[in-house]
């Protein structure tokens, strides 16, 4: 490709015909799909579990999920203007459309992840009825939001001049340090990442159950550290956006990592939901292994099952013996913690069969002749 000469000759060793366009769509289409199909596993897993209801949580997720569509589309629609393509590959007026793009995008992206963290920690209230905590939480996130949005509103005066500046030399105004400034966002939203992370684990260390039980529930809680993983990222390529002297170049990878973080971010506050879900799976899957394993060992001689009647007063006994009633507190994870999820102990929606511990099994060998 032929340099557009609006941008000065080509630096020596810069191939033009080389641009980041592929793997930019890859990345984002690939999340894109990704997160929708965990937000819709989310809708299908409240729909199925008559434990809890939709909650403020759902409601921010469903917008957030929105909103990073709007960070994907960006990103899309940047591909026509050249993102990803080296400085001197591009024309003035491709320039201006895709620093457009980049001003709007620090909005839709900034809206998206206020969305998100906010409805993780709703979703900690919902469970773990951390109230103070959770509302200082929500303090620091909308101050981070606010933050990031009046100080990109007034960035520069007047607004074009955020991206006049670099194609009209005729141009007057003035520009804070844009770049450094969404560095030290790309820092503060890791950080506060970080700190939701670490809200419920104090709070799951102190309930009485088993330690590999903790370390379980804590270990579901923390997948969200990929998106802290993301973030770390994302700021990787912003510090080397702030040295560069190459834009249109180094501007893709943050507008990709700005969309794919969002995504990230939804997907792993999905995940906690899908546990009654994967119980249900577990359970059915475990009761054809054991009904297998039985079948093969009494193979040699009559078995006789429980009566019907039998069965009907285990299922109005109701919670087992055993269980542990860890807290007071609704939502399905405690429920889980309780015992209500085990294997041994799982009611099927369908055949209204319970599966306990203690069972009781007789067979009779035939007399010899």
């Amino acid at each position: 490709m032929e340099a557009t000469r609006d941008f000065g000759p080509v630096p020596p060793g810069i191939d033009l015909a080389v641009n980041r366009q592929t793997q930019m769509l890859g990345a984002v289409i690939t999340l894109m799909v990704i997160g929708t199909l965990a937000v819709i596993l989310r809708v299908y897993t409240r729909a199925k579990t008559s434990q809890t209801n939709f909650g403020l949580d759902d409601l921010l997720i469903f917008a957030a999920l929105w909103f990073a569509y709007g960070t994907g589309i960006c990103v899309i629609i940047s591909i026509k203007y050249k993102n990803g393509w080296h400085q001197q590959a591009v024309t003035d007026s491709e320039f201006i459309s895709l620093w457009k793009l980049l001003f709007a995008h620090v909005f839709i992206y900034s809206t998206t992840v206020t969305l998100t963290k906010c409805s993780i920690v709703m979703f900690y209230r919902r469970i773990f009825n951390l109230r103070w905590l959770s509302c200082f939480a929500i303090i620091i996130i909308l101050g981070y939001f606010v933050a990031v949005i009046v100080t990109m509103a007034a960035a520069c005066r007047p607004t074009s001049y955020f991206w006049e500046q670099y194609t009209d030399p005729t141009a007057e105004g003035t520009c804070i340090d844009v770049p450094q400034f969404l560095f030290a966002n790309g820092i503060a939203a890791v950080v506060i990442d970080v700190m939701i992370l670490c809200v419920p684990v104090p709070v799951i260390w102190r309930l009485q159950m088993p330690k590999s039980q903790r370390v379980a529930v804590t270990s579901i809680l923390l997948l969200g550290g990929f998106v802290c993983i993301a973030g770390v990222v994302r700021v990787i390529f912003l510090y080397k956006h702030t040295h560069s002297k190459d834009p249109s170049w180094t501007i893709a990878p943050v507008f990709m990592w700005s969309c794919v973080e969002p995504f990230i971010g939804i997907v792993c506050a999905c995940l906690p939901t899908f546990s009654p879900l994967f119980r249900r799976w577990w359970a059915i899957l475990g009761i054809k292994k054991g009904s297998k394993k039985q079948g093969d060992y009494y193979g040699g001689g009559s078995q006789t099952r429980r009566s019907r009647q039998q069965m009907s007063e285990d299922e109005k006994e109701g919670p087992h013996g055993d269980e542990v009633q860890l807290t007071s507190f609704p939502g399905w994870p405690l429920n889980f913690l309780r015992g209500k999820g085990n294997r041994d102990d799982v009611r099927l929606p369908d055949s209204k069969i319970r599966i306990k511990e203690e069972v009781t099994i007789s067979y009779s060998v035939g007399e010899a002749a």
